[in-house]
């Protein structure tokens, strides 16, 4: 699986899945641009990647026209938007307590991120031979969460990456989304953190029986994913 001259984007690229992602794309042969609001975390998986960091805010529209205006200068196009960032909040916390601000700022982030970072990219992303944009959803959006925000959010994401699908297929760009299971991820322990609070665990236990799956097998679906070999896959597809 060759990806050598492709400019590839992640965001949400300094830690977790997207880290592993930015990684693994630059050891095959990816000139990579790392995105995160982590400066510090970011310009470290950058240097790893022998490629760039650029700071993004994926909430602030005018922070995603920065990204992408600083890759169109840089590059001149994008072939390929790996979309990771995310964030998960009031995990296992009861329906009359969630507050609708929480729940608001999930969807501002992992649903109104991945929209404005799609909107911003695609302009690049036409000049490319063979555009990708891959959406990064959970088995949350099918299977139920621990967060009422979390859940839908990634079930929003699931619905924009269809759409997108279906409107930017014609213009030759593929659209999928990925939907990973449990992954050992700081997201990821931190809801076992919680679940151990709440049932009296240890950590150990928690980890042993949610069967984590490591970044770095993901990494190695989404680096596919963004290779031509993928070309034929359509629809949302799951990891362990």
């Amino acid at each position: 699986m060759e990806l050598k001259e492709k400019i590839i984007l992640v965001v949400g690229g300094a830690a977790g899945i997207g880290r592993a992602t930015a990684l693994l794309c630059a050891e095959r042969g990816a000139q990579v641009v790392v995105a995160d609001l982590d400066e510090q975390a970011g310009w470290q998986v950058a240097a790893e990647a022998g490629g760039v960091f650029l700071q993004v805010d994926v909430c602030d529209e005018a922070s995603v026209q920065a990204m992408a205006r600083a890759i169109d200068q840089r590059y001149g196009r994008l072939d390929v938007l790996i979309h990771t960032a995310g964030v998960l909040l009031g995990a296992f916390t009861p329906l009359e307590d969630f507050q609708a601000d929480t729940f608001r700022k999930v969807i501002e982030v992992n649903v109104t991120g991945s929209f404005l970072c799609v909107k911003h990219c695609t302009p690049l992303i036409r000049k490319s031979e063979s555009g990708v944009v891959i959406l990064t959803s959970s088995g949350a959006a099918t299977g139920g969460s621990s967060s009422f925000a979390y859940g839908s959010s990634k079930g929003a994401v699931n619905s924009l990456a269809v759409t997108l699908a279906n409107r930017l297929q014609v213009e030759g760009i593929r659209v999928n989304v990925l939907s990973p299971g449990n992954i050992d991820t700081a997201m990821k322990r931190s809801v076992l953190a919680a679940d151990v609070e709440r049932h009296g665990k240890t950590m150990e236990d928690a980890v042993a029986e949610s069967h984590l799956g490591t970044p770095e097998g993901v990494a190695k679906v989404l680096a596919w994913l963004a290779s031509d070999e993928a070309d034929y896959v359509r629809g949302i597809i799951q990891t362990r």
